[in-house]
């Protein structure tokens, strides 16, 4: 599975024309172990270099306006398949703007910051939401549609 987007994913998200907030929804699932390619260092778990990659990227995020809404580990997978839905942790980050987002990943701090999320993912899904109020509310306003 990738751990980045195609150029064909990045090019459309980039050029979207909705203006306004952008929270990304995160399902990451580490890699179970990294092989040292210096023989004199020591091997670490791909929680540990994300927990790196992200030690560093929360800081860009907060500096162009963004913030983490929410982090979690999940306990259950309740509907779905439990193999292929099993994830490690689920972040949501919320940023100003689409452009914030591209400004961030295309800087050069964040091109060394992502060799440590390259190392710590075996695999990922990342989900560019756009948010929307009350969604679910009925139109007569009683309730939630669905529920």
């Amino acid at each position: 599975m990738a751990i980045t987007p195609t150029r064909e994913q990045f090019t459309e998200f980039a050029h979207g024309t909705r203006d306004g907030e952008v929270v990304m929804i995160n399902l990451l699932h580490f890699a179970r172990s990294d092989a040292a390619t210096d023989k004199d260092a020591a091997p670490t778990t791909g929680a540990h270099a994300y927990r790196d990659y992200s030690d560093q990227v929360v800081k860009m995020v907060e500096a162009r306006g963004g913030r983490v809404i929410w982090t979690g580990r999940p306990e259950h997978v309740l509907i779905g398949d439990p193999t292929a839905d099993a994830w490690d942790l689920v972040a949501l980050v919320s940023y100003p703007s689409r452009a914030a987002f591209v400004d961030m990943v295309t800087s050069p701090n964040y091109g060394e910051a992502h060799a440590d999320r390259e190392r710590g993912l075996d695999r990922t899904v990342l989900l560019a939401c756009e948010p929307v109020l009350n969604a679910l509310v009925r139109p007569d306003g009683n309730g939630v549609a669905g529920a």
